[in-house]
């Protein structure tokens, strides 16, 4: 009981931590937000997103990756002007989710009992 607490706990921290870090980043505001959100987080390197205390040395003399990691990618601008249709199609697809979770979870959980019911 107490595992499955504790694992309870650990999933809803991560969603949690993962929820208040998209919005102090911007990604749940509008189109333009969203954009300029997401170009603040592709112009950062990694050395940028990890603590100091992470050592990035390989455990190998091989390397692993071919270019530097500080490297940034060209801009694709096919892609950006699908980014706001892209990013409203993403938001109704979670809402629709949301919106239908009261119909779709009873069921789920049905079948699911049914199944075990089934194998005993």
């Amino acid at each position: 009981m107490a595992v499955t607490i504790a694992k309870a706990t650990a999933k809803l921290g991560v969603v949690g931590g993962t929820v208040y870090f998209t919005a102090k980043e911007g990604l749940w505001g509008n189109s333009k937000e969203t954009n300029d959100a997401y170009k603040r987080l592709k112009s950062k390197t990694l050395d940028e997103w990890l603590p100091a205390s992470v050592d990035m040395k390989p455990s190998t003399s091989k390397k692993l990756v071919s270019k530097p990691l500080t490297q940034k990618k060209e801009e694709t601008p096919a892609v950006k002007s699908q980014q706001p249709s892209q990013y409203n199609a993403c938001v109704n697809t979670v809402f629709k989710t949301l919106a239908d979770l009261p119909e779709t979870v009873p069921v789920k959980v049905n079948s699911v009992v049914t199944y075990f019911k089934n194998l005993g």
